[in-house]
């Protein structure tokens, strides 16, 4: 019942901004997911994610720290899933490539949802 009431603006531009960049960030990570599975790109790939979430960890913000924890969490995965052909690291590589894919998904959902509620929102307005 509470859906039929007029959506506040800046509430309704928040879910957008969430949506678009949800999805935009699922979309991303299946790409990352797919390129990790070649040695020397994703070997760069990674480590760059490593270097931006180790600068990121020093920043003033706690915005800064927390996106650099999510990088070098990234990176590390990312690193873990390269070094594949090390006995050891094979099944460490199979997991984080689940999670990062489990992840993708998981922010695609929660993308569309969002945008599933601006779009309504919208109507609200009208």
């Amino acid at each position: 019942m509470s859906d039929n009431y007029p959506v506040d603006s800046k509430d309704l531009s928040k879910r957008g901004t969430r949506g678009v960049i949800s999805a935009g960030a699922g979309v991303g990570l299946i790409i990352v997911n797919s390129i990790l599975h070649f040695p020397l790109l994703g070997g760069v790939i990674s480590g760059a994610l490593v270097l931006v979430g180790l600068a990121g960890l020093f920043g003033r913000s706690k915005t800064d720290k927390v996106a650099g924890g999510v990088a070098l969490l990234a990176g590390a995965a990312g690193l873990s899933t390269v070094l594949r052909s090390v006995p050891i690291l094979g099944a460490i590589a199979g997991f984080s490539s689940f999670v990062i894919g489990a992840g993708a998904v998981a922010l695609l959902g929660y993308g569309a949802w969002n945008i599933f509620k601006f779009v309504k929102g919208l109507r609200n307005r009208a």
